[in-house]
């Protein structure tokens, strides 16, 4: 990415309509964002901010004046800081509601957050099942991994891959639970599954590499996150022949592709969006993007696009001045926002939108649009 924000020792910063500190003495609604700016997921919280900026553009165009602030704080890719900006927001900067985070573990530690104080959330990437279920203060506008474990599945099998070598983060519940919903088809549907584990952050992965070359699958299902699958496939080279690799949505990052640049590997990932899909709002989305960042725009981009959107939708329909419940009641009731990876509507029990899911495949060195799969 052309353009990182850096986090040294500022406590928090807010980036709206001009306004730069903590706090707030204007009378609007503090929204925190708690994103991932620094760490090992960093380019997915630079993306997301990029997208947020988008959004806020739009919002403000002719001059509007918005009902709310937005608070920027770095939860560096860890859950433990993901929790405490969760409480920092809310205790200090008095936000009646928050956008974040991207990883699901870390969204985990900010819904026990939000549950306790009774101010609503709203995650726009975070995938694992378990999240919204019994926590009516976290919603999401991203898809689950039970739909997109289950795109994987059947792309998969319609490929005539049979044998499946899985691996899996033990400590990370989108890991977990991707895996989960993806074995689950899988074998229902005839396959078979061997599984490896890795640990996150761990740069020597020859165990599972050797443990996948044993087992001679089909394909290879990562499930994780970009910087370990994409050391994993390039470290594989030589062992792993041209075996097909399939992954979820948590590879899909600039980073991944520059790491596998030179695998020899087919290698295809469900995501929410691609740039290059024929759809004139993606493409003029992307063309936007392009323009104001200088790369190519990833599905981070666009959910944060979208996460803001939902927001600003359910802040005018929640009335002036609206408590936290309010605002929870108003995500609740979102409908039929337009947004860049599909339509989004939250009135339903788990508060997760129906959506398509794309697959991009890797090619020369580059994301390429595959297929749009239909729930």
């Amino acid at each position: 990415m052309t353009r990182r924000l850096l986090f040294t020792s500022i406590a928090c910063l807010a980036l709206v309509s001009g306004l730069v500190g903590c706090g707030n003495d204007s009378g609007k609604v503090v929204v925190g964002v708690i994103l991932p700016m620094s760490g090992p997921q960093a380019t997915y919280g630079e993306e997301s901010w990029n997208g947020i900026q988008l959004a806020l553009e739009d919002l403000q165009a002719g001059g509007k004046a918005l009902p709310f602030e937005l608070v920027l704080q770095d939860e560096k890719s860890e859950p433990t800081e993901a929790e405490a900006r969760a409480k920092t927001l809310i205790e200090v900067n008095g936000a009646r509601a928050l956008m974040g985070s991207v990883a699901s573990s870390n969204t985990k530690k900010i819904g026990t957050v939000v549950k306790a104080s009774g101010v609503p959330c709203i995650t726009p990437a975070s995938t694992n099942d378990q999240l919204t279920p019994g926590n009516p203060y976290l919603s999401r506008i991203c898809y689950k991994d039970s739909f997109q474990g289950t795109v994987l599945a059947n792309f998969a099998l319609d490929n005539g891959w049979k044998k499946a070598a899985v691996i899996i983060d033990k400590e990370s519940d989108y890991s977990l639970g991707l895996s989960s919903n993806f074995k689950a088809r899988f074998e229902a549907q005839g396959g078979t599954t061997h599984d490896e584990f890795f640990k996150a952050g761990n740069p020597d992965f020859s165990n599972v590499i050797q443990g996948v070359a044993d087992f001679a699958p089909d394909v290879v299902f990562f499930s994780g996150y970009y910087e370990d699958g994409g050391a994993m496939i390039k470290q594989a080279q030589g062992r792993w022949a041209k075996l097909p690799v399939i992954g979820g949505d948590g590879i899909d990052s600039d980073t991944f592709i520059q790491l596998v640049a030179s695998a020899s590997n087919p290698i295809y990932f469900t995501t929410h969006f691609a740039p290059d899909a024929p759809d004139d709002r993606v493409q003029a989305f992307a063309k936007r993007y392009q323009e104001k960042f200088g790369a190519a725009p990833g599905a981070m981009a666009a959910l944060g696009y979208d996460v803001l959107s939902v927001m600003a939708d359910a802040i005018k329909r929640a009335g002036d001045s609206p408590t936290a419940e309010a605002l929870a009641k108003a995500i609740a009731g979102t409908h039929g926002v337009k947004g860049i990876t599909g339509s989004i509507s939250l009135d339903n029990d788990e508060r997760t939108p129906v959506k398509d899911v794309v697959i991009v495949r890797v090619e020369a060195g580059a994301k390429k649009y595959h297929a749009t799969i239909k729930p």
